[in-house]
């Protein structure tokens, strides 16, 4: 079975500007912040030679910021005036926060009592931020009120 070009599109088109248009481009974000995340917290760790816990502060730190301009314009398309973006924004911190303090705490965990390495205790930590932040941004920050 042969796929079109214009079926493809039909597709491409569907998810990232149709019903799954948030979602999708939520992802695409998401995976742009945990390479930026990532980065920064493997510097902070291998050059740096940090602590786990402040290298996580780090990395997710310059992720939040990434994360905020690029939901804010593209995912969640929010165009409103510029006081409204004070308010999104410290929302959006609030949201971060929480998310970060549960993936502190699941990552010591995951390292003291399960003895699992820091890498894949990142990788974990982040599946489970990813659905925190995603929650707090459609239903708090970004929510069309």
């Amino acid at each position: 079975m042969r796929v079109s070009s214009n079926q493809l599109t039909k597709v491409f088109n569907c998810i990232i500007f149709g019903k799954l248009k948030h979602i999708s481009r939520f992802s695409i974000v998401g995976v742009i912040n945990t390479v930026v995340d990532f980065l920064m917290f493997t510097l902070s760790q291998s050059v740096l030679g940090l602590g786990y816990s402040l290298c996580q502060i780090i990395g997710y730190s310059f992720g939040v910021m990434n994360s905020f301009m690029l939901n804010k314009k593209w995912t969640f398309d929010d165009k409103r005036a510029n006081k409204k973006s004070m308010h999104e924004l410290i929302q959006f911190v609030i949201v971060n926060l929480v998310s970060l303090s549960i993936t502190i705490i699941a990552m010591k965990v995951l390292i003291t009592n399960f003895n699992i390495g820091i890498y894949l205790s990142k990788i974990l930590v982040t599946t489970l931020a990813q659905a925190t932040n995603y929650l707090g941004y459609k239903l708090w920050v970004f929510s069309e009120k």
